[in-house]
């Protein structure tokens, strides 16, 4: 896609904010209380974009099985993640599931969709997916079966979500539209699940978090509102990869905030990720 060298870096430090919302997101949902944490995120999702949605056009019904199927998945997705979390530290689930969607996300753009990727672009995607999935590695501990399987299952959700998204919107005439439907409905699955599961939403709420949820609200709205919004300038692939970067910031926080032991030792792999994510900026 040929796009003006200003915009696309402006787009480009987008996704890396983007990235830094999901990481902040995804510890506050791994250090608290998972269901009542999603619930809120729902909450705050409904209250921004129930307004939002009279100030854009109603989606035509063509983008309409594209915002039913990817809110759909968004639910299987948010469930897959609070249950890997359960199983796995951050610094391991994490970077096998956001690593996965990356590669599945070049091979499924690149066979369905036909988007334009250099031979270089690739490889840039590829070192991006080594680094995260050698984050994960530990040879000294007993293989997380469990939490492995989750997680490779959170990465095929993502990727098939990733790639009906960045379809709907591109299709979309006008993207705020496809974008503000999406986010009001997306987490209307896991708001259900959360009241009606055995860790209810309304027995767990209290300030704390009540306010860790506005915040994690807010955070999943901009990580996931940003990302969609750029798949129109650049392609999808390139942009998964670029967010990928939360990957580090998520490693950052396991050590910093979670305490994981182990995640000290998935920081150096790290590197290979900014390496590709570099390459990938110059190839967009």
């Amino acid at each position: 896609m040929q796009f003006d060298i200003l915009n696309t870096s402006i787009v480009f430090l987008l996704i890396l904010f983007a990235a830094l919302c999901h990481a902040g997101w995804s510890t506050i949902v791994k250090q608290h209380n998972s269901f009542s944490i999603m619930g809120m995120t729902s909450i705050v999702e409904i209250v921004v974009f129930t307004p939002l949605v009279f100030f854009v056009p109603f989606p035509p019904l063509e983008i309409w099985y594209f915002i039913i199927a990817s809110v759909i998945l968004h639910g299987f997705y948010r469930l897959s993640v609070i249950y890997s979390y359960k199983f796995g530290d951050l610094s391991f689930v994490y970077p096998i599931a956001r690593g996965g969607s990356s590669l599945l996300i070049a091979i499924f753009t690149l066979i369905i969709l036909q988007d334009h990727i250099s031979l270089l672009g690739f490889a840039g995607i590829l070192n991006v997916c080594m680094g995260i999935l050698l984050i994960s590695y530990n040879k000294n501990y007993k293989f997380n079966f469990n939490a492995f399987v989750l997680a490779v299952s959170t990465a095929f959700l993502i990727a098939i979500y990733t790639i009906i998204d960045g379809l709907g919107v591109r299709l979309s005439e006008n993207k705020f539209s496809y974008l503000f439907w999406l986010l009001l409905l997306n987490g209307i699955p896991l708001l259900l699940i959360s009241i009606f599961s055995n860790e209810k939403l309304h027995s767990n709420l209290d300030t704390k978090i009540i306010s860790w949820g506005i915040l994690a609200g807010i955070l999943a709205i901009l990580s996931y509102g940003i990302v969609v919004w750029s798949m129109q300038f650049i392609e999808i692939a390139y942009v998964s990869s670029i967010r990928e970067t939360s990957i580090i910031i998520a490693t950052i926080f396991g050590l910093l905030i979670l305490k994981e032991p182990e995640a000290k030792k998935r920081i150096f792999p790290a590197i290979l990720v900014i390496v590709g994510i570099s390459t990938v900026y110059f190839q967009i």
